[in-house]
């Protein structure tokens, strides 16, 4: 996320609702990985269902900002919503990497981007992108959340420090369509390709 966004008051809401998708990666270590991946399965399925109500029938995205106002940015009025790129970004990240990489890269995500925008908008200069105050939020954030990695996931601290700093660089550069989606994304490719290399 881009904390310099002019949209309006950081909505505590969006914020809070970020922080809370953890709850999929944890059920997938303390319940079951099927239901984690189930629960990230049905966010998607959601987040899909709430596009296409946006895009058939105009007056439900009006609906959608009258009753949120301050939980989605101005831009995504016209576009996918982030939460959309999320939900798909958390679902490919527990399909492809699993219930220990995968879950990770999600907390990277859930974590480290919110992390960002909030230490960015509160100590960062205004009006200039990306700062380096938010991104140094993201990466403490991710190395917090690289912690449990280590200790539910049994990953290498080596391999999450590097999915730690490539989902810090991911996050300051928002490649398109949205950073929610590349962050757990390539955060885990290069998690796994750390636990190849030191055969974990």
């Amino acid at each position: 996320m881009d904390e310099s966004q002019p949209a309006g008051p950081l909505s505590p809401v969006r914020k809070l609702m970020h922080l809370a998708m953890a709850v999929i990666p944890a059920a997938g270590w303390l319940l079951s990985y099927p239901l984690g991946l189930a629960l990230a399965g049905m966010f998607v399925l959601a987040s899909l269902v709430l596009e296409a109500a946006r895009r058939w029938w105009p007056q439900a995205n009006r609906l959608l900002w009258r009753l949120l106002p301050t939980t989605f940015r101005q831009w995504e009025g016209r576009r996918v919503l982030g939460s959309t790129w999320f939900a798909v970004g958390m679902f490919v990240a527990l399909f492809v990497f699993g219930r220990d990489v995968g879950g990770t890269a999600i907390l990277f995500l859930t974590w480290g981007d919110a992390t960002a925008e909030l230490v960015g908008r509160r100590w960062g200069r205004p009006g200039v992108g990306k700062t380096v105050v938010g991104s140094l939020g993201c990466l403490v954030a991710c190395l917090v959340a690289g912690l449990v990695g280590v200790g539910l996931g049994r990953l290498s601290p080596w391999s999450v420090l590097a999915g730690a700093v490539v989902a810090t660089l991911v996050e300051r550069r928002s490649p398109p369509p949205d950073d929610n989606v590349w962050i757990p994304i390539l955060s885990g490719l290069i998690m796994l390709a750390g636990q190849g290399l030191v055969g974990v």
